[in-house]
C-alpha cells in the first residue's frame, strides 16, 4: 500500500480526557482531506481507557490509523519515537495529546508538503498559544512565508529557546531516518537536539498559517523543565552544534547566553503571573550556574534581567 503523505503522531500516557480533545481536533481540522492523513497513536497508559478513547473517535477513519498499548511504558522520548516509528507517512507531524489542531490545518500542511522543494524537509508553522481550556493566550506566528538556510535557521533556534513549538513542526520521514529519531540521552532537551540536528542539514520553511493550539498548564511535560538538569543538557546541545560546523563557535556562544537568558527569565516570568515569587526566585538562581555564567552576559536580555 502506498504511505500516504502525511501522517500525524500522537504519543500519550494516563489522559485519555485530553488525547479525546486532541484526536477530535484532527478529525475536524483534517476531514476534507481525510483520506490523506495517517493517525498513529502510542500509548503508555496504565490502563485501557486511552485505546477505548482511540477506537469510538476513529472508527470509520476514511485513511487508516495505527493504535499501540505499549507493554510496559516507555519514557516521556522513547514514546515520542515509538509513534513516529509506527507511521508510515512521507512526512510526520508530532501531537501531544494535551494540544490540538486548528480549523483547516489538514489542507494548510498537505499544500506546504506538495509545494516543498526536493531540499527542503523541515516545515514550521504558526501556533495558538493556550490554557488547558483551550482559551487563547497569544499566538507566536510568522508574518510571511520563508525558507532559512541552515545558519539562519539555526540562528533563530539558537537564539530563541521558544522558536519550534513542536506540533507546529512538519518533518520529511527521509530526513528523521537520516539524522535519527529523538535522543533518549538528553532528557527533555531532545526536541531542540532534534531541530538542531535537522536545521543544521536542512534549513527551515516558515509558514504564516497557524495549524494548531500548543497548551501551556501545570501538568505540561515542560512545565518542571527549569532546573539544573535542562541546562546541562542544553550545554551539551549547543556543544554539539558547535561540532556541525554549519556556524563558528563564536557565534554560537553568544547565541547560548541568549538562550540561557531567554530560557531563565521566561521560567521565572512564568511562576510570577501565577504568583509564585519563591518558585521564580529559584528559577533565577539558574543564572548562577557555572554553564551559564561562563556564557556571560546577554545584552539582548539584559533590561529584563536588571527589571
Amino acid at each position: 500500500m502506498q504511505p500516504p503523505p502525511l501522517s500525524i503522531a500522537m504519543p500519550t500516557r494516563n489522559r485519555p480526557g485530553l488525547l479525546e480533545r486532541a484526536l477530535r481536533s484532527v478529525v475536524r481540522a483534517v476531514a476534507p482531506v481525510a483520506e490523506h492523513i495517517e493517525v498513529a497513536v502510542s500509548d503508555g497508559s496504565d490502563d485501557g481507557a486511552t485505546g477505548d478513547v482511540v477506537r469510538r473517535v476513529l472508527t470509520g477513519w476514511p485513511s487508516r490509523y495505527r493504535y499501540v498499548w505499549n507493554r510496559p511504558a516507555l519514557s516521556l522520548v522513547e514514546n515520542l519515537n515509538r509513534a513516529v516509528e509506527i507511521s508510515t507517512g512521507q512526512w510526520v507531524m508530532q501531537l501531544h495529546d494535551d494540544d490540538y489542531l486548528l480549523p483547516g490545518a489538514g489542507a494548510a500542511m498537505l499544500d506546504a508538503i506538495r509545494r516543498a522543494a526536493p531540499g527542503e524537509s523541515v516545515l514550521l508553522f504558526g501556533v495558538h498559544i493556550v490554557d488547558i481550556d483551550g482559551v487563547r493566550r497569544r499566538e507566536q506566528t510568522f508574518r510571511c512565508e520563508r525558507y532559512l538556510e541552515p545558519r539562519e535557521a539555526l540562528r533563530r533556534l539558537l537564539r530563541n529557546s521558544s522558536f519550534v513549538r513542536e506540533p507546529a513542526a512538519v518533518v520529511r520521514r527521509a530526513a528523521m531516518e537520516r539524522e535519527g529519531l529523538f535522543d533518549t540521552t538528553v532528557g527533555g532537551a531532545a526536541d531542540t537536539d532534534m531541530w538542531v540536528r535537522l536545521f543544521s542539514r536542512y534549513g527551515v520553511r516558515c509558514l504564516p498559517q497557524a495549524t494548531c493550539a500548543y497548551t501551556i498548564h501545570e501538568a505540561a511535560a515542560t512545565t518542571g523543565m527549569w532546573n539544573p538538569g535542562t541546562i546541562r543538557a542544553n550545554s551539551e546541545i549547543f556543544d554539539r552544534a558547535v561540532a556541525r560546523g554549519v556556524v563558528p563557535e563564536r557565534i554560537i556562544r553568544r547565541w547560548q547566553a541568549d538562550w540561557y537568558h531567554q530560557f531563565i527569565l521566561a521560567g521565572a516570568y512564568r511562576r510570577l503571573r501565577m504568583g509564585r515569587r519563591a518558585e521564580a526566585r529559584q528559577v533565577l538562581r539558574l543564572f548562577e550556574l557555572p554553564e551559564v555564567q561562563d556564557r556571560g552576559v546577554s545584552p539582548k536580555w539584559l533590561h529584563v534581567r536588571a527589571a
